[in-house]
């Protein structure tokens, strides 16, 4: 795999991240660094952590500790900022407009960074902003369909199956063309086309220099793409470097296997 280098301002940044539900710490003083073109995963058993984290960088939740930056510059605020700022991501469970088609879901997406928040989204139906604007959204739509496999685009989404519409919100995400993508899960209840699909275009945006966060139970899957693994155990990291290291490590061993862990995904 290409060598990432770390030299100069990291693209994201988090020092220090924490969230806590009463007296529980969900994640408890994570800091990550990302750079452009590197795929960072994030492993670890159900409860580790790693969905929250992902909130944390997009404002889904808001953290109670902790700064984060996009080339230097401190971010914050709801998603809808963070989309604008180039963050892009996907989620544990699609969240698809189901009445929509696959060709609406993705300029959706497209359109999404550009308006503020639901408001701006319903207005935006309302006064037909995310019908295709010019060569460039068709460009960008005819890439990420063609790149993901996607087939006929006039599908409606909730006709799809689950692997299916991962596959359509990973192209919606791809629309946004983002800066730090944002990958929660995305080869649960994907076939083997749809893997294949998705890990081609991990490969592809990489290459572009689109810094990559991939979260998924298949340890395999994500050590055959990423750079560098984290692995996290409650909320705290247990293990930050190589990805072979981290699955020979002790670790990795007690993380899976020891008293209350769970085992490794096949």
């Amino acid at each position: 795999m290409t060598e990432t280098t770390h030299d100069g301002p990291y693209l994201l940044e988090g020092t220090g991240l924490g969230k806590s539900y009463g007296g529980v710490h969900a994640v408890d003083d994570v800091s990550l660094r990302l750079s452009a073109g590197e795929v960072l995963g994030l492993i670890g058993p159900n409860g580790a952590g790693k969905t929250t984290l992902v909130d944390l960088l997009d404002g889904a939740q808001p953290a109670d500790r902790g700064t984060l930056t996009i080339r230097g510059r401190r971010l914050g605020g709801p998603p809808s900022r963070r989309a604008r700022a180039g963050l892009a991501r996907t989620f544990q469970h699609p969240h698809l407009a189901h009445d929509l088609t696959v060709r609406e879901n993705i300029l959706l997406g497209a359109a999404a960074p550009k308006l503020a928040g639901v408001g701006g989204l319903i207005a935006g139906l309302v006064a037909g902003a995310f019908r295709p604007a010019g060569a460039r959204f068709e460009g960008t739509l005819r890439r990420v369909a063609e790149a993901l496999e996607l087939g006929d685009l006039s599908r409606r989404c909730g006709d799809l199956t689950l692997g299916e519409q991962r596959l359509v919100e990973v192209a919606r995400a791809l629309a946004q063309e983002p800066s730090v993508l944002l990958l929660d899960e995305p080869f649960a209840g994907a076939d083997s086309i749809g893997i294949g699909a998705i890990s081609a275009a991990v490969r592809t945006v990489r290459a572009q220099g689109c810094g990559i966060i991939l979260v998924d139970h298949n340890v395999d899957i994500v050590a055959s793409l990423v750079d560098r693994v984290m692995l996290l155990r409650t909320g705290t990291v247990v293990f930050d470097g190589d990805p072979a290291e981290c699955l020979a490590s002790a670790e990795m061993q007690d993380v899976y296997f020891g008293t209350g862990g769970e085992s490794v995904a096949p």
